[in-house]
């Protein structure tokens, strides 16, 4: 979905919750195709990633393929991706209650179960927890003491294995609706896992330093993004990424508009 953005782990639960305008009143929580800078009344979109030839500098083969779909009011009905390297299809679908928070998550690999959430949120919009299962239906994480902004984009939680020990911690930063970066800690505080996005001008994104820390290794990597093609929209319909001012790969987007 988004860099998809959110990482991993991360982005998971990052679209759960909102915080109450009123006693009385729910907010709705900002539609998914606005918060990935979606311009227009989209449908679906059908993104194509492949690998650039290190010889030729030209596109080369097909890394993955995903479709994700959007609901009359720009909210994720279902993300499926396809990697070439594997053959491999996951699909996740998501189930939202009449506000447009999600309550559910299910994800399928090659069609058979993979992992599933349940989400809690309560009658004023505050999100209480989040708990994820494996393949087989079992309890593997609970995330707690969980805080949004005001666009019912996590800021951050806490996650524990089911004997209630702490497995983990994240906080995501926001520029308004627009993710631009986290950071993960293991139970100990040590950070695994960190980001920093910058934007451009258009609110789509320009750069991103990640830092990935191993057990014996620490990774750094900078990716920068340049956009090629534009739709009458104003949706991008083409980027290239570098990875270590390496150019790394093509990202091809087709668009459907509502008519």
């Amino acid at each position: 979905m988004r860099l998809l953005t959110c990482i991993a782990g991360i982005a998971v639960i990052a679209v759960a919750c909102n915080q109450k305008t009123s006693t009385t009143t729910v907010a709705r929580p900002v539609a998914d195709a606005l918060s990935e800078n979606l311009k227009g009344k989209v449908s679906q979109l059908e993104t194509d990633t492949y690998l650039i030839d290190s010889a030729t500098g030209a596109k080369g083969k097909l890394e993955s393929k995903s479709i994700e779909k959007y609901d009359d009011s720009g909210y994720t009905v279902s993300y499926s991706n396809y990697t070439a390297n594997d053959s491999a299809t996951t699909l996740t679908t998501y189930n939202r209650d009449a506000n447009g928070y999600i309550s559910g998550i299910t994800t399928t690999k090659n069609g058979n179960p993979l992992s599933s959430m349940k989400i809690a949120v309560d009658s004023v919009g505050k999100y209480i927890s989040a708990t994820s299962f494996d393949s087989t239906g079992k309890e593997d994480v609970y995330y707690d003491e969980i805080a949004s902004n005001d666009f019912a984009e996590v800021l951050g939680a806490k996650g524990h294995h089911p004997d209630s020990t702490l497995k983990m911690t994240f906080n995501n930063n926001f520029d308004s609706i627009y993710y631009v970066g986290g950071e993960s800690k293991d139970s100990v505080g040590k950070v695994t896992y960190s980001s920093t996005i910058k934007l451009n001008d258009k609110k789509d994104p320009e750069q991103m330093d990640e830092t990935n820390v191993a057990k014996d290794s620490t990774t750094k990597t900078t990716t920068a993004y340049t956009y090629n093609t534009l739709d009458n929209t104003g949706n991008w319909t083409q980027q290239t990424t570098s990875e270590n001012g390496k150019p790394k790969k093509i990202i091809i987007r087709m668009i459907t508009y509502k008519q």
